[in-house]
């Protein structure tokens, strides 16, 4: 049974290869995003069967967290800054010069 499991591990890889490639080269910000979430839910996907092929209930956790922070860089892309940016700008924020809009 476990080489079953291996076999699943490894096609999600190539799935996330793939995945990978298109989140590179686009062609759209649309298509860059859902090979984002892609490869988030695939890398969660490698976790929980290489888990369950080790038996290791750990790796439930590391695909917990994979999970999280997935959804977490996805959500920042959209709004269109990167993870760990501060937000600038935007209505009731203060410009540069400490005025506030």
């Amino acid at each position: 049974m476990p080489d079953v499991f291996m076999l699943a591990a490894i096609l999600l890889l190539a799935t996330l290869g793939v995945a990978l490639m298109r989140a590179v080269r686009g062609p759209g910000r649309i298509d860059r995003i859902m090979a984002a979430q892609l490869v988030g839910t695939g890398g969660v996907g490698v976790a929980l069967v290489l888990g369950a092929a080790r038996n290791a209930p750990a790796m439930l956790d590391a695909a917990l967290i994979g999970t999280l922070l997935a959804s977490v860089a996805v959500s920042a892309y959209v709004r269109g800054r990167t993870v760990g940016q501060p937000e600038t700008g935007g209505p009731g924020r203060a410009d540069e010069a400490g005025r506030s809009e």
